[in-house]
């Protein structure tokens, strides 16, 4: 029997219940499941294994050459507890568990505790992830494609919201990213070295005892010089064929304008679930597949969540862009720093790092 889910009122979406909403319906005959998702990334492939049968993934690229470009970090206990549920075990996939985060900022090296931090096989966890639900491989999707075709369709496609559009009001880092072999690696463990007027910043994170993942991603453009200097000033050899880059959306989710239209709704990287101060958007991602999921699907309930949770990140974003202008001063900046460690604490297991008040004046010391 069809159920009908959607019903419009002052252009927002008003949704039954999941047992409703995720039976199968019929199109010209055909029946097919309810939700169509656009994008394999963090964000769809988890949805897809939440929903299972009772979604489909577009994804562009083709399986066998399918990857992701990022550096593959992300928090272990977070990550680890977000897909059991699926079956999956994210101990499969580790690559590097950290213990140190070391910062480099103007000739000093400040030392940070890691919690959780790792790098895993992404592209690997990625596919397994949806391996219960059909996924089109080759498939880049047009705007109003999926919307024509299922009851709710889910834009995971990042910074270019295929179904919703781009964003007019946008803030977009692009960034790059080698493969690369040290012989005599310069760290053991993960690396960050800010860029000056917080334009952007170089990482290093292991893969193994000999290889890393270096990129960087700087707004003035100057983010693949650096890298190669870097690779250069250590004696790296970059394994061919492993350059990357793309760009990655640091607005969060409270200046993200449209969330939804119509029966098309916005998730991970594409509804601004990226933490602005590390570009980390991994378990953010996923969170918001997640926070979807948990509401029944139901997209006002999901958007006010969405909103709430992503709050501080609204807050490291307003403090991120008010230093790029070169505003603010001594006060104003340890109050921030302030807050904005309060509010990363809480987030240890997504962000991978052990934060404690008595670092205010420890972070303020290199800024």
């Amino acid at each position: 029997m069809l159920v009908r889910v959607l019903t419009f009122k002052n252009s927002e979406i008003y949704t039954n219940r999941l047992n409703s909403l995720v039976n199968t319906y019929f199109i010209s005959g055909e029946r097919m499941p309810s939700i169509g998702i656009a994008g394999l990334g963090p964000a769809g492939a988890y949805l897809g294994a939440l929903l299972q049968d009772k979604a489909e993934i577009y994804e562009a690229q083709k399986e066998e050459r399918f990857t992701s470009v990022c550096a593959w970090g992300t928090g272990y206990y977070s990550m680890k507890d977000l897909i059991k549920q699926t079956g999956v075990n994210f101990d499969d996939y580790i690559l590097h568990k950290g213990k140190k985060i070391f910062v480099g900022w103007k000739g000093k090296l400040i030392e940070f505790d890691a919690y959780g931090l790792c790098t895993f096989d992404k592209p690997k966890l990625l596919k397994d992830l949806a391996k219960n639900t059909k996924v089109h491989f080759g498939s880049k999707v047009d705007r109003g494609y999926l919307e024509s075709r299922y009851v709710l369709a889910v834009d995971a496609t990042g910074v270019n919201r295929t179904l919703l559009g781009r964003l007019s009001k946008d803030f977009l880092v692009p960034t790059i990213e080698y493969k690369v072999r040290f012989e005599n690696p310069p760290f053991d463990d993960f690396y960050i070295e800010p860029f000056s007027g917080y334009s952007g910043y170089l990482w290093y994170f292991p893969l193994s005892k000999k290889e890393y993942f270096v990129g960087g991603g700087d707004v003035n453009l100057n983010h693949e010089e650096k890298v190669l200097e870097f690779i250069k000033k250590h004696r790296g050899e970059i394994v061919v064929g492993s350059r990357m880059g793309k760009a990655i959306r640091l607005l969060p989710t409270e200046y993200v304008d449209p969330l939804y239209l119509m029966n098309a709704v916005a998730v991970g990287e594409a509804a601004g679930a990226v933490y602005p101060l590390l570009g980390e958007g991994i378990l953010p991602s996923m969170i918001s597949a997640k926070i979807l999921y948990d509401n029944d699907l139901n997209v006002r309930k999901y958007i006010a969540e969405l909103k709430n949770y992503f709050l501080p990140y609204k807050k490291a974003y307003d403090y991120l862009t008010r230093k790029m202008k070169g505003q603010g001063n001594a006060l104003s900046d340890a109050i921030s720093v302030f807050n904005i460690i309060r509010d990363a604490i809480k987030f240890k297991d997504v962000l991978g790092v052990d934060l404690k008040i008595s670092y205010v004046f420890k972070i303020l010391s290199i800024l």
